[in-house]
């Protein structure tokens, strides 16, 4: 069973897979999703993407053990909006770029908008229904319009724990301790 859904998958995202830039192990996207330049996307292992998605990229980098709930909106470009003379539907062609990263063992709630330039931490948990317009701090908890984080995923002595256990974190402890108090968690 296991194998036939994987192979219906790719049968559904077949321009995706052939295009895609880089792609790691395990990933599961699920129905009525798009993907709009998907040369420009790099996805780590074991990411998990749920129904109606939209992944707009200009250098998107999607790391490993990713969970995003439906309704994703991922947009690397925006529209410029300060030509004169111009009406906005004459300059729709012309988009400013961005990029998008998200790091390590991240969670995207339902209804998530990730706009040009964020960047996702290692370990955040993104609430349902936030805008992500800036980068977020890592092992922590964001959420809102636009998202900010709220508060810290583990205490210090559960953060140590953690990322001695995982072993694979691009961060020092005293990194994120930092980072947490320069947003006030």
């Amino acid at each position: 069973m296991k194998i036939a859904r994987e192979l219906i998958q790719r049968i559904y995202y077949y321009k995706f897979y052939f295009k895609v830039a880089k792609i790691g192990k395990n990933i599961k996207l699920s129905s009525g999703g798009r993907f709009v330049h998907p040369e420009e996307i790099t996805l780590g292992n074991n990411v998990f993407v749920s129904n109606n998605f939209h992944i707009s990229a200009n250098n998107l980098k999607i790391g490993n053990n990713i969970m995003a709930g439906p309704n994703l909106v991922i947009e690397c470009t925006n529209h410029k909006s300060n030509v004169v003379g111009q009406s906005m539907f004459e300059v729709s062609y012309d988009k400013i770029c961005g990029s998008v990263s998200i790091e390590d063992d991240v969670w995207l709630g339902a209804n998530v908008t990730i706009l040009p330039n964020a960047v996702i931490s290692e370990g955040t948990v993104v609430g349902a229904g936030s805008v992500v317009t800036k980068p977020l701090p890592p092992y922590s908890i964001c959420l809102g319009i636009p998202c900010r984080p709220v508060k810290r995923r583990f205490s210090e002595t559960e953060l140590k724990k953690h990322l001695e256990s995982v072993k694979t974190s691009k961060y020092q402890i005293e990194e994120i301790l930092h980072q947490w108090k320069l947003f006030n968690l």
